[in-house]
């Protein structure tokens, strides 16, 4: 058995589940490769010469101990990958993150390039969660990438199970719209569909929107809060979120289609499906490869949000149909078989 070695900074994030800790559980039912993690910190107590494969977990290398313990690896044979899910290592790409986060302060970011530079600069090569971002690590450091995409864990698909059925049983009045947007990074994703939300609450009386994690709205959208025809909802844990998602008619993914937006995953496709629900999709990178509109769900550019949504309304029966789909396609794709092929076709490229 061949074992690969993470090194994190966080085992509680979602990036730690997405990109280590569903990896383990899926390629622990072959048997060919073990998952081992470690916390940064502890990298003076390891022996990378232990291992097949080390990878590293989007981390920054703001001192050399990083550094020592790649040439380290690498002086044993020991290939070094660093796992990105994000365009952030290229400059002439930091002023288009700041904008698509909302955030002002240069000075941070500028370090943090710096830092996530350092240690790419010295990998033998790059795991990252679609083809679009890979072709960019690609351009800017001259070395190779294989794709592990987010995927979802047994304990969701559990619980999305037991959902599912109480789902169904359940009658409902009211036609919901769901937006989990996560962070305040998303607000101007929002504010690009928000006339054409408000064009549908005000077309049908039964219509709701629920939105789930940080949101600024406008004042127009603010009227429609204090009437009681939106509901907004802090932060919540992953397991709790997939209820959330289930409890809606269809769940909207808006994102204003740039690099960066189309280096992110599509992962709010494939937990909206296990949960049966249809999701409709700005056409970024990944949800243009993973949705085929109208038959797992729907893409829309801006002016198209309104007729799909209203589709849906109007179609219950074709919007169960499809949400079926979606779910077919993410089991398929996002856990299981599928997935455990692609994880270990990229362990097996760079450890052989």
């Amino acid at each position: 058995m061949k074992k690969v070695l993470y090194i994190v900074k966080d085992k509680e994030n979602a990036q730690f589940r997405y990109r280590v800790k569903n990896v383990a559980e899926v390629v622990s039912e072959d048997g060919r490769w073990d998952v081992e993690w470690h916390l940064g910190s502890e990298i003076k107590k390891l022996k990378p010469e232990k291992y097949s494969l080390v990878v590293i977990l989007r981390q920054t290398a703001k001192d050399n101990v990083a550094l020592d313990f790649i040439q380290k690896a690498q002086a044993s044979g020991v290939k070094v990958l660093f796992d990105l899910d994000d365009l952030i290592f290229d400059y002439k790409d930091l002023l288009l993150l700041m904008k698509s986060t909302n955030s002002r302060n240069i000075f941070y970011w500028v370090g943090y390039f710096w830092g996530i530079r350092r240690i790419a600069k010295k990998v033998d090569g790059f795991l990252c969660t679609n083809e679009f971002l890979g072709e960019k690590l690609k351009q800017s450091f001259k070395k190779p990438y294989r794709v592990v995409p987010n995927s979802l864990n047994r304990k969701q698909l559990e619980i999305s199970e037991k959902i599912i059925t109480r789902k169904k049983g359940a009658k409902r009045k009211d036609f919901v719209v769901g937006y989990f947007s996560g962070s305040p990074t998303h607000v101007r994703d929002f504010r690009m569909v928000e006339p054409e939300l408000i064009k549908f609450l005000k077309a049908y009386d039964n219509v709701r929107l629920r939105v789930v994690g940080h949101m600024e709205f406008s004042s127009a959208m603010r009227k429609w809060v204090e009437a009681g025809r939106v509901e907004f909802l802090e932060l919540v844990d992953y397991l709790k979120l997939q209820r959330l998602m289930a409890e809606v008619d269809v769940n909207i993914a808006p994102l204003v289609i740039n690099d960066f937006t189309n280096c992110k995953s599509e992962l709010k496709f494939f937990e909206a499906a296990v949960v049966e629900t249809t999701t409709i999709a700005s056409p970024t990178y990944a949800f243009e490869k993973a949705i085929t509109d109208g038959k797992n769900g729907f893409l829309a550019q801006p002016g198209e949000w309104y007729d799909k949504l209203e589709y849906l309304y109007q179609h219950p029966e074709e919007n169960r149909k499809i949400a079926l789909a979606a779910k077919e396609y993410a089991l398929k794709h996002y856990y299981g078989t599928e997935f455990l092929k692609e994880v270990e076709a990229a362990y097996d490229y760079f450890a052989k």
